[in-house]
């Protein structure tokens, strides 16, 4: 049953599949503000490149009207797609949450060899800057943060990082999908307790921001 159908309106649109021509048209109705503010059109997610082809035609879209472009990635995608896409996004967001992979796997259930090697490959295509959900009991030491800072400045002219404390916004996502969310049990981590972690980074010679 469509949701638009739906007798006691119980259902929730929450997206619709649109062509790269079909995005074009809604965001040409804001091009005015773009030139206007000098800003431009980011492509976020989940992780955009899951969409790589999309992503790249709506990115090349964008640069022929002259409008800057950013993506905000995970990173964890093949080489061949990074080479492919990025090399069209004026700026890259990338998300970097743990260096050490024990610590990561468990976590995220992931391996991060593969990021950590998309993310010095995403540095040398674009512009890059390293954000970093900072996540209490799992990335919130001083530790691990400067593991973080240490790789960022091994990665071609990155010089800035964001620390993003965790915060609960995504939790009905998972009851759109009908999953439970897996971190219910994590608090929310104020802006202020970040503090700390904002000196470690500019220890490494890195500027460093609190949300972003």
């Amino acid at each position: 049953m469509r949701a638009g159908v739906c007798p006691t309106d119980a259902l929730t649109v929450t997206g619709k599949k649109m062509t790269v021509q079909q995005v074009m048209l809604e965001l040409r109705k804001d091009a005015t503000q773009y030139r206007r503010s000098g800003g431009g059109v980011t492509l976020s997610g989940g992780e955009p490149l899951f969409q790589h082809d999309f992503a790249r035609e709506l990115l090349k879209a964008c640069h022929e009207q002259g409008w800057n472009t950013a993506m905000e990635i995970t990173g964890y995608s093949t080489r061949d797609i990074v080479r492919d896409v990025m090399p069209h996004a004026d700026h890259a967001l990338i998300d970097l949450k743990v260096i050490d992979p024990q610590v990561h796997q468990a976590n995220i259930s992931a391996d991060n060899r593969i990021i950590l090697e998309n993310a010095l490959c995403i540095a040398s295509l674009t512009h890059t800057v390293v954000r970093v959900p900072v996540v209490p009991g799992v990335n919130d030491s001083k530790e691990a943060i400067s593991a973080i800072g240490r790789f960022a400045k091994l990665m071609p002219g990155v010089d800035t990082m964001h620390l993003l404390p965790y915060h609960t916004y995504g939790e009905n996502k998972y009851a759109f999908l009908g999953h439970p969310y897996p971190m219910g049990d994590i608090r929310n981590m104020k802006p202020e307790e970040a503090e700390p972690l904002v000196h470690v980074i500019e220890d490494l010679g890195l500027k460093c921001h609190v949300g972003g």
